[in-house]
């Protein structure tokens, strides 16, 4: 059986990334955005969780390198209508890349994904098989990261700001993001009782 090792994948990533950069080169400004989309597009449409992968890698490879803006890749990938919960791997993979690119990404495109990725959440019902709640947890590991006050990817008034929209006073956070939310939005009832005082 013949298997790639880890040079030859390092290998194939970087010729494709350097003929994509060629493609790039030649494509006029604003077709930019509707090229990430169909990239993502024809990513999400292809079954093999490794060519997924691959393909994943490419892209995070042309943000690292400063070829694709982080905040379109980021924000194709959430919106995409092929990224649904059902797909467990596909839905774990995305989330992991976003959660590997998204510190490039500036605070207002932090936000707009936050509530992007919140409302992705919502469409996970109550119950599910607890064999795919695993694959799950990367979308909640994203929200984390963007809470992470330490992260600065987004100062946290905004956040909360968010969050509020979604979950009003009284309204549960999906049981995904459980204690998550709850413990976050808790950190602003003293400065909140400070200021009503």
């Amino acid at each position: 059986m013949f298997m790639d090792t880890p040079e030859d994948e390092k290998t194939k990533l970087i010729s494709c990334l350097a003929a994509f950069r060629q493609f790039w080169s030649g494509l006029s400004q604003e077709s930019h955005e509707q090229c990430v989309q169909w990239i993502v597009k024809f990513i999400h449409g292809q079954h093999s969780p490794k060519r997924i992968s691959f393909l994943y890698d490419c892209l995070a490879m042309a943000v690292e390198t400063g070829l694709l803006p982080p905040r379109m890749v980021c924000e194709s990938l959430i919106n995409s209508d092929s990224l649904e919960w059902e797909r467990t791997q596909l839905w774990a993979l995305t989330f992991k890349l976003v959660r590997k690119i998204i510190g490039g990404v500036d605070y207002k495109g932090v936000r707009d994904l936050l509530k992007a990725i919140l409302e992705k959440i919502l469409t996970i019902p109550n119950t599910v098989s607890s064999a795919v709640v695993q694959q799950l947890l990367a979308a909640r590991e994203v929200i984390a990261y963007i809470l992470e006050r330490n992260a600065c990817l987004l100062p946290a008034y905004f956040a909360v700001t968010e969050i509020r929209k979604l979950y009003p006073e009284g309204k549960l956070p999906h049981w995904l993001l459980g204690n998550l939310v709850s413990d976050f939005v808790d950190t602003f009832r003293p400065t909140a009782r400070i200021n009503s005082i």
